[in-house]
C-alpha cells in the first residue's frame, strides 16, 4: 500500500474517497453480446422467440431471478430452468464476449497508484466476475471482488454493497458507488454512500435523474474527475 500511495504527487490528484466500488455489466465492461446470446439461448430452451434487443438491455442490472419474472414474467416454478440455460449458455462462451470499456483500464490504474481501495459491487455471479477480470489481466488492480453467488435470491444491491465495504474495512463516508442502472443508485442510498451514474453502459440520463444519482459522468475519464481533487 504504502508503494501505491507513493505515486498520488506523480499524479497530482488526490483522491476524494478512500475506496471506489465498481458495478461490473455496463460499468466495467460491455457484457451485452455474451448475456444476449445466452437469453436468446434459454428462450430457445423454452420454445419461445426471444424479446427484441432494447428489452433484452432492460435485463442487465437487477438480480437474474428477478429479471426472469418482472421482465419477462416468468413463474417461480420456471425461473430455475431459465436461469439454468442461461447460465449453460453463458459459462460454455457467453463470458468470453465481456469487452472492457474504452478508458476503464486506465482508471482503474490510477486509482491503484494513488492508493484507493477497488472493488466490484454487482448482482453478477463472483466466480463470473473473477473469471473476466484474470482473462482481461485486471484482476490483481482489485482488493476486493463483491458479488453473489449462484444461488442467492433474495441478495439485494444494498446488501452487496454493505457487505462489499465491510470486506474492505471501510465505512459509508469513505466509500463511492460507480454504475449505470438505477439498482446501482437505489443500492447506494440504501447503503448510504453517494453513486456516481455513467451513461456509456445501460442506463440513461433520464434515469439517472428520476433516480436521484449524486453526479453523472459520460466517459471513464469523466468519472475520474469526480473521483479526484487537483492539487497544486
Amino acid at each position: 500500500m504504502e508503494g501505491r500511495e507513493a505515486a498520488v504527487p506523480q499524479n497530482r490528484k488526490t483522491p476524494r474517497y478512500k475506496a471506489v466500488l465498481f458495478d461490473f455489466d455496463g460499468t466495467l465492461f460491455d457484457t451485452s453480446e455474451g448475456i444476449f446470446e445466452s437469453l436468446r439461448y434459454a428462450f430457445a430452451c423454452d420454445g419461445k422467440a426471444p424479446p427484441d434487443d432494447a428489452v433484452l438491455r432492460k435485463f442487465v442490472g437487477p438480480p437474474i431471478y428477478e429479471s426472469f419474472k418482472t421482465l419477462f414474467g416468468y413463474p417461480d416454478e420456471k425461473i430455475d430452468f431459465m436461469v439454468e440455460k442461461y447460465r449453460e449458455r453463458y459459462r460454455e462462451s457467453g463470458w468470453r464476449a465481456a469487452r472492457v470499456y474504452d478508458g476503464v483500464p486506465a482508471l482503474l490504474r490510477t486509482l491503484s497508484a494513488a492508493g484507493v481501495k477497488i472493488a466490484t459491487a454487482s448482482s453478477k455471479p463472483v466466480a463470473y466476475i473473477e473469471q473476466i477480470l484474470r482473462e482481461q489481466g485486471l484482476l490483481p488492480l482489485f482488493d476486493y471482488l463483491g458479488g453473489t453467488q449462484f444461488d442467492d435470491r433474495h441478495t439485494s444491491k444494498t446488501d452487496v454493497i454493505k457487505n462489499t465495504m465491510r470486506a474492505l474495512g471501510e465505512p459509508a463516508q469513505a466509500c463511492v458507488m460507480v454504475g449505470d442502472r438505477l439498482y446501482d443508485i437505489r443500492g447506494a442510498k440504501g447503503a448510504g454512500v453517494p453513486c456516481i451514474a455513467v451513461l456509456y453502459g445501460f442506463g440513461s440520463r433520464a434515469e439517472f435523474e428520476a433516480y436521484g444519482a449524486d453526479y453523472i459522468a459520460e466517459t471513464p475519464a469523466d468519472a475520474e474527475k469526480l473521483l479526484f481533487e487537483e492539487t497544486t
